[in-house]
């Protein structure tokens, strides 16, 4: 009488094992380099989406009021342009643009239209919006820092170039010093230092 024998299991070898632990450890790796990625880009495109709503409210600011939403004794020496300007709570430019009062009686009036000019949502941890309710409003960006303006207050259509004086040879190399354009914007970017290859510019393709 034939018995039937059940094939024996192969077990794993340990080699195996470890096989394939790492090849997991890999993909779970570049999944979570992806996603950082993704997150990231999508950071970007909301700093940018903000910079490029300030400038475009300080343009048509400057096209109403012919003049920048700045107090008019700020100016560069020499007959340059002023020095760069930041959404940091130290001026009413924000406040300017949307068309809000000034914020004590003693203090210029920027738009006595009240014309809003652009919109900021509050910050959510201090970050992508207005920062609390102090006046002047500070706004900063996905990063928790203040954007960065350059206008041209001395009337010749230009504006220095950060890029010009970037820490990245990639990006200073062959650069103009100006950049031609009345209003320019910038983010620090992700490492929080300015004038880095990871600035968020209006200039900039991408």
């Amino acid at each position: 009488m034939k018995t039937h024998r059940q094939p024996a299991t192969r077990a794993f070898t340990l080699i195996e094992l470890l096989i394939t632990i790492t090849i997991i450890a890999i993909l779970a790796s570049m999944t979570a380099a992806g996603i950082t990625y993704v997150n990231e880009q999508a950071n970007r495109l909301k700093v940018r989406t903000v910079l490029n709503e300030l400038k475009s409210g300080i343009e048509q600011y400057q096209t109403d009021y012919n003049r920048f939403p700045i107090d008019s004794n700020v100016t560069g020496a020499n007959g340059e342009d002023a020095p760069e300007v930041l959404t940091d709570g130290s001026n009413s430019l924000v406040d300017a643009l949307m068309g809000i009062p000034p914020a004590s009686s003693g203090a210029a009036d920027l738009n006595p239209k009240r014309t809003p000019y652009a919109a900021f949502p509050p910050a959510s941890n201090g970050r992508h919006g207005l920062v609390g309710a102090a006046r002047p409003y500070k706004l900063a960006d996905m990063y928790g820092q203040p954007y960065h303006i350059l206008l041209d207050t001395n009337g010749d259509n230009q504006v220095k170039n950060p890029d010009a004086s970037n820490s990245d040879p990639k990006i200073s190399t062959n650069q103009a010093a100006h950049l031609v354009t009345k209003v320019a914007v910038y983010s620090s970017g992700k490492d929080l230092i300015p004038r880095t290859g990871d600035d968020v510019t209006s200039w900039r393709p991408k």
